[in-house]
């Protein structure tokens, strides 16, 4: 199984018809039907259920396209690399953001960085925590932005910033008609709360009100901020975020109020895996935000 099969198994998964996938890729169709029966005895599966009109992946057919996608980005991705590695001025560095510290620190970090050298590109994923540390693990993305907790054991790591963490309401919930910028915890434990899904988070929060002998109604788990916001611009929950939600939210229809007694913060970092030899384009990345953070940004 090589990229080349690859790239024709993706195409066919695309264009449903081996004829259409023939077209796409200026072969014969008999040759390309070979190939992927030969594709499937290799493997020992049946990757299509073929139709009258249409193929189907089966779901062994739907698990290699998605490993078939991730290992034709990452071939792609050496290949610009290795051509560029040699100079720090050009290549491509691709990072893997959580969606809030995309929000709050990404424009600034990559704008300075972009100044000085304008040739540079970026590829940039946003997912949670655990999806990004999933791209780093597989090369998918050289440096991850994320949140704490995040287990640093098997990364270098470089401290940006530190976030309060806040409670985000609709501007009707009575919480918000406060002239205060804050909330006390022991307010929010009679709430609907809408609070992170990565299991760190869930139990740090859930911590949280244990320390104040505290119930508390979790009734949502949310993946990135943007899905929940309709839920709390419609007053049914009120969400524990990030204060860099404050960059995404709309005022007219949202209002944050700083979480105290106790308050709690939250860091955020640069990582990438320990020992990596990164393109010298995301090596000049790394130094360049390394010296910021050593200055204070």
């Amino acid at each position: 199984m090589d990229v080349k099969t690859l790239k024709y198994f993706l195409t066919v998964a695309r264009e449903g018809t081996i004829t259409k996938a023939a077209e796409t890729l200026c072969l014969a169709q008999p040759p390309l039907s070979r190939s992927m029966q030969l594709l499937e005895e290799e493997l020992g599966v049946t990757l299509f259920i073929r139709g009258k009109r249409r193929i189907r992946l089966t779901e062994e057919g739907l698990f290699l396209k998605q490993q078939a996608e991730e290992i034709i980005t990452l071939v792609e991705k050496t290949q610009n690399q290795l051509g560029k590695i040699k100079n720090s001025t050009h290549g491509t560095i691709a990072l893997g953001v959580t969606e809030t510290c995309g929000a709050s620190i990404l424009s600034g970090l990559i704008g300075d960085f972009h100044r000085q050298y304008p040739n540079i590109r970026y590829s940039v994923w946003c997912g949670n925590g655990d999806e990004i540390r999933e791209k780093l693990e597989k090369g998918l993305a050289d440096i991850g932005i994320v949140r704490e907790p995040f287990n640093t054991e098997k990364y270098d790591h470089i401290f940006i910033k530190q976030e309060s963490w806040i409670a985000l309401m609709s501007v009707n919930h009575p919480l918000s008609q406060s002239t205060e910028d804050t909330v006390e915890l022991g307010q929010l434990s009679g709430e609907s709360l809408i609070i992170p899904a990565r299991s760190e988070m869930q139990d740090e929060i859930n911590n949280w009100f244990n320390h104040i002998s505290e119930e508390r109604n979790i009734f949502c788990l949310y993946n990135t901020v943007s899905c929940i916001i309709p839920l709390v611009e419609g007053n049914i929950g009120v969400a524990i975020c990030p204060e860099s939600v404050r960059y995404t939210m709309n005022p007219q229809k949202l209002c944050c109020r700083r979480i105290v007694n106790p308050e709690h913060l939250s860091n955020l970092l640069m990582v990438r895996r320990c020992h990596q030899v990164l393109p010298a384009a995301t090596d000049c990345f790394w130094e360049f935000v390394r010296e910021a953070a050593e200055h204070g940004f």
